[in-house]
């Protein structure tokens, strides 16, 4: 049962489901509401400046450690 887990079990478990599903894109179908948001963000583009991609992850690594801090 996944109550029984602990946390890192957790991710660890999503870590190897994830990888499972990505490994077969193809069969994997996006919900419609990804294309809607994806057409709002082409059409309504930020007006915040673009960060450059390792910035970006570094962002969101802090983020999820912020967030897992508080746990």
């Amino acid at each position: 049962m996944l109550s029984a887990l602990t946390p890192n079990e957790k991710l660890a478990a999503m870590d190897i489901l994830w990888r499972d599903l990505s490994a077969t894109p193809s069969q994997i179908s996006s919900p419609d509401w990804h294309g809607d948001v994806l057409a709002n963000r082409i059409n309504n583009p930020s007006s915040e400046p673009r960060m450059e991609i390792d910035a970006a992850f570094a962002d969101v690594r802090e983020r999820l450690d912020a967030g897992r801090a508080k746990d």
